[in-house]
């Protein structure tokens, strides 16, 4: 029977496949790096996502940064965005795939891929980004025990003061990854899609419907889905509509390529 196949890419992290009959390996298929959320590689989410994007014929690699561990997020402090970009060519690279990938994160992950996006030039690996609640700022380095300490309190927020430690890492632009600065998505050479609930708590929605505006005025609209009444995760009888928009925009930038 028709099955998922799970190896590790290098360091990279876990990478999920579609395995046909019996135990041969498919080939020539699409990939997507997922970048994972504060919650943390450990968490599983961006694993169940990989499986998803698996059992639809896509090679997806849940890379990890940060820290953490099955009972917690660690923080997210000074983490080197370059090996992002060495994922994404590691995995067009693999014998499996078909060669150009896409890029996918969510929350902290959403606005790493939006950053990558926008710096990343001509020389970076991926076709086309997606990123479902991004911030449309740089925000400071995550503290799971004061988030968590903020969220019973009613007072989550985004940390922007510009002094403060970063969360991000990139030789040579150190400036546009400040704490505050706004991503310059406007600079981004790839196809974007954004995605955000109309009731999430953490980011506002104004965030990402701020950057779809910043894309159609410089004559580059994204593919924007709002979803009324979602928080910062959709329930599940929304998710499955976001997975349907999704992956016809990855089927359109990388099975077409």
């Amino acid at each position: 029977m028709p099955g998922l196949s799970l190896q590790q890419l290098g360091t990279h992290g876990a990478l999920y496949g579609p395995r046909e009959q019996g135990s041969t390996a498919a080939v020539g298929l699409p990939g997507v790096v997922l970048l994972h959320g504060a919650e943390g590689p450990m968490a599983g989410w961006s694993h169940r996502f990989a499986a998803i994007l698996a059992a639809h014929g896509y090679l997806a690699l849940a890379a990890e940064y940060g820290s953490g561990d099955l009972f917690g997020a660690g923080p997210i402090r000074d983490v080197p965005l370059p090996p992002v970009l060495d994922a994404g060519r590691a995995l067009a690279a693999h014998p499996q795939a078909s060669g150009p990938v896409g890029l996918f994160g969510w929350s902290k992950g959403g606005e790493a891929a939006l950053i990558l996006a926008a710096l990343m030039g001509g020389a970076g690996p991926f076709a086309c980004v997606a990123a479902h609640a991004p911030t449309g700022l740089v925000t400071g380095a995550f503290d799971p025990v004061e988030f968590r300490a903020a969220m019973a309190g009613g007072t989550p927020r985004l940390n922007t003061e510009p002094d403060g430690p970063r969360a991000w890492v990139w030789p040579g632009k150190d400036s546009q990854l400040a704490p505050g600065a706004r991503i310059p998505v406007e600079d981004c050479a790839v196809p974007l899609f954004l995605s955000h609930g109309t009731a999430d708590p953490i980011v506002p929605v104004a965030r990402t419907q701020a950057l779809a505006e910043r894309l159609a005025a410089v004559g580059r609209p994204a593919d924007l889905m709002i979803a009324e009444g979602q928080a910062h995760g959709f329930d599940f009888d929304t998710e499955p509509l976001l997975w349907v928009r999704l992956l016809a925009f990855m089927d359109r930038y990388l099975r077409a390529a």
